[in-house]
């Protein structure tokens, strides 16, 4: 029987714990810190906490950073450098970036991700092949809620051709450098 002397140390070893297990209330983790500031609105320290971590190749903080762009939070707003985050993030197979990039190659007022001033054209094939990733991806039910909500959408805007030659890329495709993976909090 292990007896505990203080609460120091109880206090102690419940960090110790809590540091190893990438949750939500992970302690130690700057890319879980900055999720909970984000969530406070605290924009700026969440990008103080992801800087670093962006130029590590976290696909995470990635994705987050990227959000900061588009929305214009704690970074200047620019629709570019969000784009050029989420495209490195889903290449390395991160759910949200590639949901991001679906709803902008989408271009659909039932998508999260809208950008009238973004270069991209509307491409259904390619929409549909991030969406079959973010499906194959997904971490949380709201992912896989969302990716069911907007394949339901595209899919019959589609021809039986772009169906195929979605299916066809999505065959061939591989994360790259490797696959980048992305935390699950919960």
């Amino acid at each position: 029987m292990i007896r505990i002397q203080s609460a120091g140390t109880l206090a102690l070893i419940s960090s110790v714990l809590l540091s190893s297990c990438n949750t939500y209330f992970d302690p130690v983790d700057p890319y879980v810190r900055g999720v909970r500031f984000y969530d406070r609105g605290q924009y700026d320290v969440s990008a103080q906490l992801w800087d670093p971590l962006v130029e590590k190749g976290d696909c995470d903080a990635e994705y987050w950073v990227g959000m900061l762009h588009f929305m214009g939070q704690a970074k200047p707003q620019d629709n570019d450098k969000a784009i050029t985050l989420w495209r490195k993030a889903a290449a390395g197979n991160h759910p949200k970036a590639q949901g991001a990039l679906g709803d902008l190659h989408y271009q659909s007022t039932a998508t999260a991700h809208r950008c009238a001033k973004c270069d991209i054209q509307k491409d259904l094939v390619q929409a549909y092949v991030w969406y079959r990733l973010l499906e194959r991806s997904a971490r949380y039910d709201g992912e896989r809620r969302y990716v069911k909500y907007i394949l339901a959408k595209l899919e019959p805007e589609m021809s039986s051709d772009q169906v195929a030659e979605g299916a066809r890329l999505i065959s061939q495709w591989k994360p790259t450098p490797k696959d980048c993976g992305a935390r699950s909090l919960w």
